[in-house]
C-alpha cells in the first residue's frame, strides 16, 4: 500500500500500520501469549507483508528507534548492586553462563541439522535455538537476515512449554531436593537489606543525557557493524551512564509496550509467504530442540546444586530454566524459591547471550 503520493502519506501509512500492530497486541494480550506487544504486532503486520498490503513508510527508522529503546530498557538492570551480587557468586554465575551458551549452540545446530533440507538457513537455526529473550534474539536475527517468523515460532514454543512445565519442576524438586543451608540463608538475608536502601533516581536532566548517550551509542555500534548494534550500543551506553551517576532509572510499562509494538512492525515487514510455508515443517524439530534444551538445563541445574552453594535444587532449576526473566522471578516468589538468586542468574544469562553469542556464531555465518 503506497500512500506517498498524498500529503502526509508516510505519516498516515505509519499510523495505519501501528494501529494494526496495536490491534495484534490487544488480541495476543487477551489470549495471554508471552510478550504480546512484540509478537501480536509482528503477526498481524506480517499478514499485511505476506499478502503485499504492507504500507510504505521509513521502516528502518522505526526499527532503529525501537532497537535503541530496547537497549535503554535492558541497560536499566545494570547498576552497582547487580555488580556486587555477581561478584559474590562469580563462579556459579559463570558456570551457568558458559553452560547456557553451550546448550544454545547445541540446540541451534540440532535445529539446522533437522531442517536444512527444508530451506532453514544456518543463521535462522542458530538464533532460533538460543536461550535468549524473544525480542533480543529477533533483533539479532534482523541484523543477519534470518527468517524472523521462524525465530519467533521456535522461541514462543520454547517459552510456553517451559512455563507449562514449571509447576511440575517444583513438584519434582520438592521430592528430590534438600533444604537450603543456614549459611546460604544468612548470606541472602545479609544481601537483601541493600534493596531497601534509598535509591537515587534520574532527574529530567539525567534523562536527557541518557537519551543522548543511548542514541549515540546505538549509532556508533551500528556504524562499526556490531551485531544487533543499536540494541547493544544503547544498552551499554545507558548501563555505563547509570553506573557513572550511581543512579537508577525505570521505564513505564506503557513505554515498553509501545516500543515492542514498534519493533513488531519492523519484524512483520520481514515476513513473507515463504516463511509462513516453512512453519508447517517446524513443529517436530522444534519439539526436539526444546527437549534437548530441557535436558541440558536440568543437567546444568544438578551440576550447580552439587558443586556450589547456589541454593536448593528448586532454586538451581529455576536459575537454569530458559524462560523469561519476569516469569521466573514471579514464579520463584510463588513457590518459595530464592527469587533474588534466580533473577540474578537470568539477568547474567540474558546479558551474556546478547553480548557473546553473536561473536561465537558469526564466524559460522560468514
Amino acid at each position: 500500500m503506497d500512500l506517498t503520493g498524498f500529503p502526509g502519506g508516510q505519516a498516515a501509512a505509519f499510523c495505519i500500520t501501528y494501529a494494526v500492530g496495536y490491534a495484534g497486541y490487544r488480541i495476543f494480550k487477551f489470549l495471554r501469549v508471552p510478550n504480546p506487544g512484540l509478537l501480536g504486532s509482528m503477526m498481524l503486520t506480517g499478514v499485511l507483508s505476506a499478502t503485499g498490503y504492507y504500507p510504505v513508510f521509513p521502516v528502518d527508522v522505526v526499527s532503529f528507534v525501537a532497537k535503541t529503546s530496547t537497549g535503554i530498557m535492558l541497560g536499566r538492570q545494570i547498576d552497582r548492586q547487580t555488580m556486587r551480587k555477581i561478584r559474590s557468586m562469580l563462579r556459579p554465575v559463570l558456570v551457568q553462563l558458559v553452560g547456557m551458551l553451550a546448550i544454545s549452540f547445541l540446540c541451534g545446530w540440532t535445529l539446522y541439522a533437522t531442517c536444512r533440507s527444508h530451506g532453514i538457513s544456518l543463521s535462522t537455526a542458530m538464533i532460533s535455538g538460543t536461550a535468549g529473550g524473544i525480542a533480543e534474539m529477533m533483533i539479532f536475527g534482523l541484523s543477519v537476515n534470518a527468517d524472523v517468523g521462524v525465530v519467533a515460532f521456535v522461541q514462543i514454543f520454547r517459552i510456553v512449554l517451559f512455563l507449562a512445565l514449571l509447576p511440575w519442576i517444583a513438584i519434582i524438586a520438592a521430592k528430590l531436593g534438600v533444604p537450603r543451608s543456614p549459611a546460604l540463608d544468612s548470606k541472602i538475608v545479609a544481601e537483601r537489606p541493600e534493596t531497601s536502601l534509598k535509591v537515587r533516581k534520574f532527574s529530567g536532566r539525567d534523562w536527557g543525557l541518557l537519551l543522548l548517550c543511548a542514541f549515540a551509542g546505538a549509532g556508533a555500534a551500528n556504524g562499526l557493524g556490531v551485531p544487533a548494534g543499536a540494541m547493544l550500543g544503547g544498552m551499554i551506553a545507558c548501563g555505563l551512564l547509570a553506573l557513572k551517576l550511581d543512579k537508577k532509572y525505570t521505564c513505564a510499562v506503557r513505554v515498553r509496550t509501545l516500543t515492542q509494538i514498534g519493533l513488531g512492525l519492523a519484524l512483520g515487514h520481514q515476513i513473507d509467504a515463504r516463511i509462513l510455508d516453512q512453519l508447517r515443517i517446524l513443529l517436530l524439530p522444534t519439539l526436539l530442540v526444546t527437549l534437548v534444551m530441557l535436558t541440558g538445563s536440568v543437567l546444568l541445574a544438578i551440576l550447580l546444586y552439587r558443586t556450589s552453594h547456589t541454593g536448593d535444587l528448586l532454586t538451581c532449576l529455576l536459575c537454569t530454566a530458559p524462560a523469561g526473566l519476569s516469569q521466573i522471578a514471579i514464579y520463584s516468589e510463588e513457590v518459595g524459591a530464592d527469587s533474588l538468586t534466580a533473577a540474578l542468574f537470568h539477568s547474567v544469562r540474558m546479558f551474556g547471550i546478547i553480548l557473546f553469542y553473536p561473536w561465537i556464531i558469526m564466524p559460522l555465518l560468514s
